[in-house]
C-alpha cells in the first residue's frame, strides 16, 4: 500500500467512523463455535465486494463478538494474532488479472509455498443494508436498496436510511491449505475457492433477499403466455366462448391469484405485526433456524406448516424476516380475499387459491401456471397442505393437490435444488379458542370479512403466552424421487410420470410426520395430557406436579425425536406458566390444593394436550395395558403393541417405521422400567407397582393419555362386527353410523375431547383398516362398498381389552340401533 493510499484509507476511516458508529445491525448470524475454530490459525474475511464502510462495519462487530481482528497490513498474511480482510471482486479477478496475480504471488501462494503447516481460514462474510432484492430505480429504492449498487452518495443514503437493518452473515471457514492440497497449481486453487465463494454469496443473497423481483403484471404477463394456458384458453373458444372473453377471463384470473409482492412494505409489516406481537404474546420462539439458514442457501424451499390459526402465515413470515431469511410467497384461501386484509396480505406476498378446481379448467392451469413461474424464479412458497385450520389440535390428513404441482414444476427443471421444510406451529393460548370450542359443539364457521376483523379488537384484552415456531428436518425433493424411482430423471424426459403418485404420497406422510417430528411440547400441552387422564378433570396438586416431573423424565432420556422441544423450568414453573395461559381452577382443601378445568377451557385443553400427545402415544400405549393386568409376558406385550400400532401411526403421523416399531417399543419398556414405572421378572415377565402407590398413578396417567382414542377405535370396531358383520354396506352409511354413535357417546359419557366431533378421524380409521386389510373395498356407482375381514373381530376384542371388560358390554348397548341396508337400494 503507498503512503497515499494509505492516508486516503485513514481518511475514510475519519470520516466513516461517526457514521459506522450510528449501524445497528438488526441481525449478526454467525455459528457458535466459530470463534473456536478460528482460534490460534490465520484469518482472512472475504466480503462480497469492494466496500471500506463494510469493512469499517465489519471491524465493529468482530470487535463485538470476540472474533480476531482486522490488524494485517494489506497485501500482508494474516497470522494467528492479525486477522486480514479480502475482497471478493479482486480474488474474482474482477479487477483485473494484473492485481489477481499480485494477489496469489504475494499473499495467497506465498504463505502456502513457505509454510506447509499455514492452516489459512478464509471466512465469507455478507453484508447486507435493507431487504431489497432489487428490481427498480425509483428514489424509494435507493434510500431502502441493499446497496449494493452506486456511489459513495448512494451508500451514505443507504447507511443513513437502513443503519438499523443491517444483517451481517459470517460463513463456515473455507480452509485454504485443503483447497490448496486438491488443486494443481495455486492458481487453480484461488479460481476454485473463487467458485465455492460466488455459490456461497449468491446463494447467501438469494435466501436473505430472495431472487430478483418482476412486477405484478409482467409475471401475470408470463403466465398467460405459457404453452398450458395458451391451450386451456383455445379450449374454452373451441367449446364457442368468445376469443376476446376468453382472453380476459384468464388474465381476471390470473390477477385474481397473483401476488404483489413488495419489499418496501415488508418493512412495514414489520413494525405493524411487532406492535401487535407485543401486544398478544410475550414473545415469540424460534426453533432450528440455524439448520434452515444452512439449507436456505443452498436450496430453494418450499414451507409446507401445520395450520392451527389465522396467525400461523403471519408468524412464520415475521419469523423468517427477523431471522434473516426471506419471507415466502403464500397460497392463502381465496376467503382471505377481503377488504382491507386481501391487497395488504397480497402485498406481502399472498397469492390467493380457490377452494376446488373441479370443473374449472382454464382457472386450473392460470394457477398452476403462476405457480411454475414462481418455483421456476426461484421464489420461495408456502402452503398449508391439511387445507385448513385444524379444530382439534391434531394434524388433518394432507391435501396433495398442492405438493403434485410443485413437483410437476420441479421435474420441468429439475437441476434446481429444491427442499421441503415441514414447519410446526404452536400456541399457548390459541385466539380462536372461543370459536373452536363453539363449532366444536356445532356451531356454523363464520366467514371472513371486515366486520369480523373489527371485532377482533377484544383479543388485545388477553394474553396468549408465547407462540412457537419450530423449522423441521428438509426433505430434498431429488432424493425422495430417487428413493421411489431411481431412473426418474430418464423417465421424466421421456414423459412418463408414473411414479410421480407415490412420490407425493410419500412426500405427504412424511412432511406430516416430520411437522411432529419437530413438535414443541410447552407447559400447557404437558399439563393437558395429565389432567385431563384423570377422573372429571381434576387432580390434587401435588399429584399432578408428581407427573409432571416423570413426563418429563420419560422424554428426556428417551426423546421421541432430536428435533421435539421440552419446556423448561421445575414442575412448579410448568404448572404456574401452564395455569396461568389455560385459565386452571385451584380448589382449596385441607390434605392440598385440587386443581381442576371446566367449561371452554376444559375443550380447550384437549385441543393443547392432541397437539403433543403423540410424543407420548408408544408410552401410552404400552401402560395401557397395565390397567387390567398386573403382568404381562414381555414378547406379547411387544407383540401387541405392534400389531396395534398401525392406526396410532396413521392418526397421530409418529415418524417410526411400522417395520421398526418392535425395537422402538423394546426400548420404550426398558426406559419405563428404568425410571421404576414398571418391573422386569425373573422369567421374561413385566409388572407394575403396586396400587396406591406413586409410580402406580403415573403409570395409570400415562395409559389414560390415548383412552379416547382407543374408545372411538373400539366403538368403531364393535359396530363394524356387531351390525355390518359378513353382508357389508356402502361406505357412506357406515360412516354417518359411526359419527352418529360417537356423538351419543360423548352425550353419555360426558366427554368434551373435541376428536368426538370428527368425521376425519373416523374415515382415517376406515382407510387404515382398508390399509391393514381388515375391510375390503368395493367400488360401484353410489360410492365405495366395504365387506368384513374375519380378523376384525379379534382386532375389536384388543380394542376392548385395552379399556376392561365393562367397556365391551356397555358399548353393545350403545351401537344397538336398526340394521343399515347393506347396499344401496335393498
Amino acid at each position: 500500500m503507498t503512503w497515499f493510499t494509505r492516508l486516503y484509507f485513514l481518511f475514510c476511516r475519519m470520516i466513516a467512523s461517526p457514521v459506522v458508529g450510528l449501524v445497528r445491525p438488526s441481525l449478526v448470524q454467525l455459528d457458535d463455535q466459530l470463534s473456536e475454530t478460528l482460534a490460534g490459525k490465520p484469518v482472512c474475511y472475504v466480503l462480497r465486494q469492494h466496500s471500506w464502510t463494510d469493512r469499517f462495519l465489519l471491524e465493529k462487530v468482530l470487535r463485538k463478538q470476540d472474533l480476531p481482528m482486522l490488524r494485517a497490513r494489506p497485501g500482508k498474511l494474516p497470522d494467528a494474532e492479525r486477522a486480514a480482510c479480502l475482497y471478493f471482486p479482486l480474488l474474482n479477478g474482477d479487477l483485473g488479472s494484473e492485481r489477481r496475480q499480485q494477489l496469489i504471488d504475494n499473499f495467497l501462494n506465498r504463505g502456502i509455498a513457505e509454510d506447509d503447516d499455514y492452516p489459512l481460514q478464509m471466512v465469507p462474510v455478507s453484508i447486507f443494508w435493507g431487504r431489497d432484492p432489487g428490481s427498480e430505480t425509483s428514489f424509494w429504492r435507493l434510500l431502502l436498496g441493499d446497496g449494493n449498487r452506486g456511489g459513495v452518495l448512494r451508500k451514505l443514503l443507504v447507511i443513513i436510511a437502513q443503519r438499523k437493518s443491517v444483517i451481517l452473515h459470517f460463513a463456515e471457514p473455507v480452509a485454504f491449505d485443503k483447497l490448496f492440497a486438491r488443486s494443481e497449481s495455486p492458481e487453480r486453487a484461488v479460481a476454485l475457492l473463487a467458485r465455492t465463494l460466488s455459490f456461497y454469496f449468491s446463494r447467501k443473497k438469494t435466501a436473505t433477499l430472495g431472487p430478483s423481483l418482476l412486477s405484478r403484471q409482467q409475471i401475470i404477463n408470463v403466465v398467460l403466455r405459457r404453452p398450458a394456458v395458451r391451450d386451456a384458453i383455445a379450449g374454452e373458444i373451441a367449446s364457442g366462448s368468445d376469443a376476446a372473453k376468453a382472453e380476459k377471463s384468464a388474465r381476471k384470473m390470473a390477477e385474481e391469484v397473483a401476488a404483489n409482492f413488495d419489499s418496501r412494505l415488508l418493512r412495514v409489516l414489520e413494525l405493524i405485526l411487532a406492535w401487535v406481537f407485543r401486544k398478544l404474546f410475550s414473545g415469540i420462539r424460534v426453533h432450528h433456524v440455524d439448520r434452515l439458514r444452512r439449507v436456505a442457501n443452498d436450496r430453494q424451499i418450499v414451507y409446507m406448516p401445520s395450520h392451527r390459526s389465522h396467525l400461523d402465515y403471519l408468524l412464520i413470515s415475521y419469523s423468517l424476516y427477523m431471522e434473516g431469511l426471506v419471507p415466502p410467497h403464500i397460497a392463502a384461501g381465496v376467503n382471505l380475499n377481503f377488504w382491507p386484509v386481501g391487497g395488504l396480505l397480497r402485498r406481502g406476498g399472498a397469492f390467493y387459491i380457490r377452494r376446488s378446481f373441479g370443473g374449472q379448467r382454464l382457472y386450473s392451469a392460470v394457477f398452476k401456471a403462476y405457480l411454475d413461474v414462481l418455483l421456476g424464479r426461484g421464489y420461495p412458497v408456502e402452503f398449508f397442505p391439511e387445507g385448513g385450520r385444524s379444530r382439534t389440535g391434531r394434524l388433518l390428513p394432507p391435501k396433495k393437490g398442492m405438493l403434485r404441482m410443485v413437483l410437476e414444476s420441479y421435474l420441468q427443471q429439475p437441476a434446481r435444488k429444491v427442499a421441503i421444510v415441514p414447519v410446526y406451529v404452536a400456541y399457548d393460548k390459541l385466539v380462536e379458542g372461543t370459536s373452536y370450542a363453539k363449532e366444536l359443539r356445532g356451531a356454523a364457521k363464520k366467514n371472513e370479512s371486515a366486520g369480523g376483523l373489527l371485532k377482533a379488537r377484544k383479543i388485545f384484552k388477553s394474553s396468549y403466552g408465547s407462540p412457537h415456531v419450530s423449522f423441521g428436518e428438509p426433505i430434498s425433493l431429488d432424493e425422495s424421487l430417487t428413493q421411489v424411482a431411481p431412473q426418474w430423471r430418464r423417465r421424466a424426459q421421456g414423459g412418463d410420470s408414473a411414479f410421480l403418485s407415490e412420490v407425493v404420497d410419500g412426500i405427504a406422510q412424511q412432511n406430516m410426520e416430520r411437522i411432529n417430528a419437530a413438535a414443541v411440547v410447552n407447559a400447557i400441552g404437558l399439563v393437558a395430557m395429565i389432567l385431563l387422564a384423570s377422573p372429571q378433570r381434576a387432580m390434587a396438586k401435588d399429584e399432578l406436579l408428581s407427573q409432571i416431573d416423570h413426563f418429563i423424565v420419560l422424554l428426556r432420556r428417551l426423546p421421541y425425536s432430536h428435533d421435539v422441544i421440552l419446556p423448561e423450568g421445575s414442575a412448579e414453573e410448568i404448572f404456574d406458566q401452564a395455569a396461568r395461559t389455560a385459565g386452571l381452577s385451584e380448589i382449596a382443601h385441607p390434605w392440598g390444593p385440587i386443581i381442576t378445568a371446566t367449561g371452554n377451557e376444559a375443550v380447550m385443553l384437549t385441543y393443547y394436550r392432541n397437539s403433543v400427545m403423540h410424543v407420548l402415544a408408544l408410552p401410552s400405549l404400552i401402560a395401557r395395558f397395565f390397567r387390567h393386568s398386573y403382568q404381562i409376558d414381555r414378547r406379547e406385550l411387544i407383540d401387541s403393541c405392534a400389531m396395534l400400532y398401525p392406526f396410532l401411526k396413521q392418526e397421530l403421523f409418529i415418524n417410526i417405521p411400522e417395520d421398526q416399531v418392535a425395537g422402538a417399543i423394546a426400548d420404550h419398556i426398558d426406559n419405563l422400567v428404568e425410571i421404576g414405572l414398571l418391573f422386569d421378572t425373573p422369567d421374561g415377565a413385566l409388572t407394575r407397582a403396586r396400587v396406591g402407590s406413586e409410580a402406580y398413578a403415573v403409570l395409570t396417567g400415562l395409559g389414560r393419555i390415548l383412552r379416547e382414542t382407543f374408545e372411538r377405535y373400539t366403538v368403531s370396531s364393535l359396530f363394524l362386527v356387531e351390525d355390518i358383520r359378513s353382508q357389508g354396506a356402502a361406505r357412506a352409511e357406515i360412516e354417518r353410523h359411526i359419527i352418529e354413535m360417537a356423538q351419543r357417546l360423548a352425550i353419555v359419557s360426558g366427554r368434551e375431547a373435541p376428536e368426538y366431533f370428527d368425521k376425519n378421524l373416523f374415515r382415517g380409521y376406515l382407510d387404515t383398516l382398508i390399509r391393514q386389510r381388515l375391510l375390503r373395498v368395493m367400488e360401484s356407482e353410489a360410492g365405495q362398498y366395504l365387506e368384513l375381514d374375519p380378523r376384525l373381530g379379534d382386532l375389536a376384542q384388543r380394542w376392548v381389552a385395552l379399556l376392561g371388560p365393562d367397556v365391551q358390554q356397555s358399548m353393545l348397548q350403545l351401537i344397538r340401533k336398526p340394521e343399515i341396508k347393506a347396499k344401496s337400494g335393498e
